[in-house]
C-alpha cells in the first residue's frame, strides 16, 4: 500500500456572520453559521484505544444500526467487513485478536455516500450568482436565457481532485457517483473510472450519464424528443445502475426531457438526478418504476431558485439520495448539504424530513443511488467496515450526523482502513498518516492518492479553496439555499408561511413551499384541481 503524509492546511476562511455573497438581499438567513455553530468546540466524546491487538478492530460507542441506534460493538474482521455488530461481539471469532477502540458517548455511522458530484470541475471558489436565476440548466450554460455562468472549468489534474474528495472525507464521506476520481480516498462508483477506484467493491459500476439526450449543444424543446441524441436502454444499463440528469430546470423544457427518457431509461435501475421539473404524473411514473432520485438542494436553490418536489416524492413512497453536485454552486462537503436540507425542511417543507430520513438520504438510499447497497450504506454484518465516527455534540443519534460540523469527525474509514480521525487514534490504527489542524484540534489524514504529493494538493487548493471550515461560521461565499425568485424574494413571512410567493390565504399549500413554475403555466401545480396543491396532497392523481 502507497500511503503519503499528510500536511498541515495552509489556511482556513472563517466566514463572519453576514450573509453569504450567493444570498438575495431581503430573504431568510439560509443555514450558514445558525445552522451550524451551536455546540461548537471539540465536544465531549471522542475515541481511545483500550486494548491493542493483532488483527481486526472493535469499535464501542452508539451504533446507528438499520434497526435503529443502539449502545454496543462493531467488529471489523481483517478483511475490513463487518463481523458482527450487536450490544456486545465478545462471542464473536476474533473479538480477542481485535484492537479495542472506545468511543463511549460517541456515534458511530455508516460512511455518507455522496450520490452526485463533480469532482473535476472543483477548480475554483463557489461563484456568486447574486438574484440571477434560470429556468433551464442550458440557461446558465450556455446563456440560452439568462447571462452564462461564469467557469467554471474541467480538470484532469489528480492534486485538485484527490483536494475535492479529502472534503468529503473530511465530513464522514467514504464514497461517491462523480464524474471524476482518483484512487485511494473516496470510493468511485461511475462506470468510466478505473477499476482500482471502487476500492475492493465487486459488480458492475454506474453509469453517471451528464447528457442522456446529447443535448450538450443547449437544445431545448417544450414537445417531442426530437433531441440529438437520445440514450439507449442497451446502453444505459450495460453496466450497474443508470444515473442521468434529468429535468434540471423549472420550464416546459425541463420537464419534456423526463417524458422522452420515462419510457426506457426509468427503472427499478435508475438514478435521476435532480429532477426539478417533475411533475405529479412524472412522480408517479417514477414510483411505479421502482426509481430513485438523487437531491442536490443547495445548487437548484441557487441556480432555479426551486428544487426537485420531494415532499410530492417522499409521499408517494420515491426514496431520494443526496448529492452536492459540484463546488461551484453546491456544498463543500456532505455536512453542508444535509445543512442545507434540514434548513428547507424545517423553514419551508414543514418539517417533511426529521434527522433519521435526512440521515437515510446520505447512507443507506445513497448506496442504492449507487448500485451498492449489497455491499455499503449500512453497519451491517457482510458489508464493508465504511463508517465516520462523530463525537455526539451536535445532538444525538441522527442528529449527531445531520448537525455536526466538521470538527465533530472524529474517526473516518473505507473498508476498514482510515482515511481520517483523532490524531492519537490514527496513530494507533494506521501508519504513514500525518498532523492537520483542524479547528484548532488535532487529527491526521491518510492520503493513498498515487502519482500525487502532499506539497501538489497544498499548491492545488491554494488558489482554490480551502479543505474545511469550522462550523461556527458558514463556508466562504458558500452558495445560498434560501428559496428565491423575483416572484417570491423575500422569504417566509407571518403571511406567506412556505415563502412560496402566495400569499396564504390564496396558497393551496400554506405550509409546504409549492411556488408557481412556467412548467406548470405560472400556477401552483394542482393536478387533480382538487384545490390542494401536488406538494402536500398525498394523492395529488
Amino acid at each position: 500500500m502507497r500511503v503519503a503524509a499528510f500536511f498541515t492546511v495552509p489556511f482556513v476562511f472563517v466566514a463572519c456572520s453576514s450573509a453569504p455573497s450567493n444570498s438575495p438581499p431581503g430573504a431568510d438567513a439560509d443555514g450558514g453559521a445558525s445552522e451550524a455553530a451551536a455546540d461548537g468546540g471539540s465536544g465531549p466524546h471522542s475515541c481511545e484505544v483500550t486494548s491493542k491487538g493483532t488483527a481486526g478492530v472493535v469499535l464501542q460507542g452508539r451504533l446507528l444500526l438499520p434497526a435503529g441506534p443502539l449502545d454496543g460493538e462493531l467488529l471489523i474482521d481483517a478483511a475490513g467487513k463487518i463481523a458482527c455488530a450487536a450490544a456486545s461481539c465478545a462471542a464473536s471469532p476474533g473479538y480477542g485478536q481485535a484492537t479495542l477502540v472506545s468511543c463511549a458517548g460517541a456515534v458511530i455511522s455508516p460512511g455518507l455516500v455522496n450520490a452526485h458530484d463533480h469532482t473535476n470541475y472543483a477548480t475554483q471558489p463557489p461563484i456568486a450568482v447574486g438574484q440571477q436565476r434560470w429556468e433551464h440548466r442550458h440557461g446558465w450554460r450556455t446563456g440560452n436565457g439568462g447571462p452564462k455562468l461564469p467557469g467554471p472549468q474541467s480538470t484532469t489534474n489528480a492534486a485538485l481532485i484527490a483536494a475535492a474528495e479529502l472534503r468529503f472525507v473530511m465530513s464522514g464521506a467514504t464514497s461517491i457517483l462523480s464524474s471524476g476520481g482518483v484512487s485511494g480516498l473516496l470510493r468511485n462508483v461511475a462506470s468510466f473510472k478505473n477499476p482500482e477506484q471502487l476500492e475492493g467493491l465487486t459488480g458492475k459500476t454506474a453509469y453517471f450519464d451528464t447528457f442522456p439526450l446529447g443535448d450538450s449543444n443547449g437544445t431545448e424543446i417544450a414537445n417531442g424528443c426530437a433531441y440529438p441524441a437520445v440514450r439507449s436502454a442497451g446502453a444505459a444499463f450495460a453496466d450497474g445502475v443508470y444515473a442521468p440528469h434529468v429535468a434540471e430546470g423549472i420550464n416546459a423544457a425541463a420537464e419534456n426531457e423526463f417524458a422522452c427518457v420515462k419510457g426506457a431509461l426509468v427503472t427499478s435501475r435508475t438514478a435521476i438526478i435532480h429532477g426539478v421539473g417533475l411533475g405529479a404524473a412524472d412522480v408517479a411514473t417514477i414510483k411505479a418504476q421502482g426509481a430513485l432520485v438523487v437531491w442536490s438542494p443547495r445548487s437548484n436553490i441557487v441556480l432555479y431558485g426551486n428544487t426537485a418536489p420531494v415532499t410530492e416524492l417522499a409521499q408517494a413512497g420515491v426514496p431520494l439520495a443526496l448529492g452536492t453536485d459540484w463546488l461551484p454552486t453546491g456544498s463543500m462537503n456532505m455536512l453542508r448539504e444535509l445543512a442545507c436540507a434540514r434548513s428547507l425542511s424545517e423553514k419551508y417543507f414543514a418539517g417533511a424530513f426529521d434527522d433519521r430520513a435526512l440521515w437515510t438520504m446520505a447512507t443507506k438510499n445513497g448506496s442504492i443511488a449507487t448500485g451498492f447497497s449489497d455491499q455499503i450504506g449500512e453497519l451491517a454484518v457482510g458489508k464493508y467496515a465504511d463508517l465516520a465516527v462523530y463525537d455526539g455534540s451536535s445532538g444525538a443519534d441522527y442528529g449527531a450526523v445531520v448537525r455536526a460540523g466538521v470538527e465533530d469527525v472524529r474517526l473516518v474509514m473505507r473498508g476498514g482502513k482510515v482515511l481520517y480521525g483523532d490524531s492519537a487514534l490514527t496513530s494507533a490504527l494506521a501508519t504513514g498518516c500525518a498532523d492537520l489542524d483542524v479547528c484548532g484540534q488535532k487529527r491526521q489524514a491518510c492520503v493513498d492518492t498515487p502519482g500525487v504529493t502532499l506539497a501538489a494538493i497544498e499548491s492545488a487548493i491554494a488558489s482554490v479553496y480551502p479543505l474545511f471550515f469550522c462550523k461556527n461560521a458558514a463556508p466562504a461565499g458558500e452558495p445560498s439555499c434560501v428559496p428565491y425568485r423575483d416572484t417570491y424574494p423575500a422569504g417566509t413571512s407571518a403571511t406567506d408561511r412556505d415563502g412560496d410567493g402566495v400569499l396564504d390565504s390564496a396558497d393551496d399549500c400554506p405550509d409546504v413551499f409549492n411556488p408557481a413554475r412556467p412548467m406548470d403555466n405560472g400556477a401552483q401545480a394542482d393536478a387533480n384541481k382538487n384545490g390542494k396543491g401536488d406538494a402536500c396532497d398525498p394523492s395529488p392523481l
